[in-house]
C-alpha cells in the first residue's frame, strides 16, 4: 500500500489541486495523510473541509507551525503503507504517477524512486523547465548525490517506509535542504530507481516557499554541504564534490541577484574540477551574472 503524505499551511486553494491529482491516480493510493502545520483559523476550516470530502484522506493538525520536515515526519509516523509518497501542497501529479512508481519500487534492492518534474507558475500548467536526472555513471550513487541534489524535491519521490524510518526521517533542524539531506542518508542503504517521465508539476509561483528565502537557502546548503563532503573518500571524489558545491553556490548567488560572488564561485568551481553540470550551465550563468553586474542593467 502507498501512503501519500501532504504537509500544508495556509494553502487551501493549492491543496485542493494537490488532492484532486491524488484522487485522479490510475492506481489509487491506500491512504492520504494531510498535516495542517499551524494554519490560520479560516484556512484550517477550509483545509479540514477539503480533507473530509476526499476519499481515503485524514487530517493531522499542529496548533503551531513546526515546519514541513516535522509535518512530514508526523505523517510518516501515522502511515500504514509500505511506501511513502511525498507531495507538497503547492505541487501536483499526473494520473500515472503512482502506477509508475509501483513498477520502479518492485525492482530488487530499490529503497527510493524518483521522477522528473515540470516547473510551472501558479498552476498554469505551462512548462518552465524540467528538473530531475539520472545519477552520473562515473560516480557511486552516494558520491554523485553528495555533489548536488539532481533528484529534485519531495513531490517527485517515493521511499519505502522501512528505509525512511531506519534513517530517522527528515531532519527538522535544517533551515532548508531537508530533502537532499534525507536522500544522502538513504543512498548509503540501498539503490534508487529513476523514472524518466515528468510525472510531477512543481509550482514555482510567487507564493512563500523556503526556496525564496536567501537566508534559509544559504544556511541549509552550508550544513548539508559539510555533511555531503564526508561521503567523498578519495581525493578525486572530494575535488568533484567540492566543485559541485561551489557551482551550487554560484547558482544561489545568481538567483538572489548577487552577480559578483556568483562569478567568483563559478570560476572557483571550474578551476577546482570542471564538472559536467558546470560546463552545461556555464554559458547561461555567465550571461545572467554579467547582465546583473552594476552598470550593466538597463
Amino acid at each position: 500500500m502507498i501512503s501519500v503524505l501532504i504537509p500544508t499551511r495556509d494553502r487551501a486553494d493549492k491543496l485542493a489541486r494537490a488532492l484532486a491529482s491524488v484522487a485522479a491516480q490510475t492506481k489509487p493510493a491506500g491512504e492520504i495523510i494531510v498535516v495542517d502545520d499551524g494554519s490560520s483559523p479560516s484556512e484550517a476550516v477550509a483545509i479540514a473541509a477539503l480533507v473530509a470530502c476526499t476519499p481515503g484522506a485524514r487530517l493531522l493538525r499542529h496548533d503551531q507551525s513546526l515546519g514541513a520536515a516535522s509535518a512530514r515526519n508526523a505523517a510518516a509516523n501515522e502511515a500504514q503503507g509500505e511506501v511513502l509518497a511525498f507531495l507538497d501542497s503547492d505541487d501536483w501529479w499526473v494520473p500515472e504517477r503512482l502506477a509508475a512508481h509501483r513498477i520502479a519500487l518492485a525492482q530488487p534492492d530499490i529503497v527510493l524512486s524518483y521522477n522528473r518534474a515540470r516547473l510551472t507558475r501558479s498552476g498554469a500548467g505551462s512548462a518552465r523547465g524540467i528538473v530531475g536526472r539520472a545519477p552520473s555513471s562515473r560516480w557511486s550513487l552516494p558520491v554523485a548525490l553528495a555533489g548536488w541534489n539532481f533528484m529534485g524535491s519531495c513531490s517527485s519521490v517515493c521511499v519505502t517506509a522501512t528505509a525512511f524510518r531506519s534513517v530517522g526521517g527528515f531532519d527538522p533542524s535544517l533551515p532548508s535542504c531537508q530533502d537532499w539531506d534525507l536522500w544522502l542518508r538513504l543512498s548509503k542503504g540501498g539503490d534508487f530507481a529513476f523514472v524518466a517521465e515528468p510525472l510531477t508539476f512543481l509550482d514555482i509561483g510567487p507564493h512563500a516557499r523556503i526556496t525564496t528565502s536567501s537566508g534559509a537557502v544559504e544556511a541549509g546548503h552550508a550544513q548539508v554541504h559539510a555533511r555531503a563532503l564526508q561521503l567523498a573518500a578519495t581525493a578525486s571524489e572530494r575535488r568533484h564534490v567540492a566543485a559541485e558545491h561551489l557551482w551550487t553556490l554560484a547558482e544561489i548567488e545568481s538567483r538572489f541577484g548577487r552577480p559578483a560572488p556568483a562569478l567568483g564561485h563559478m570560476l572557483q568551481s571550474l578551476l577546482r574540477c570542471p564538472t559536467a553540470r558546470a560546463l552545461e550551465r556555464a554559458p547561461a550563468l555567465l550571461v545572467a551574472a554579467i547582465r546583473d553586474l552594476p552598470g550593466q542593467r538597463r
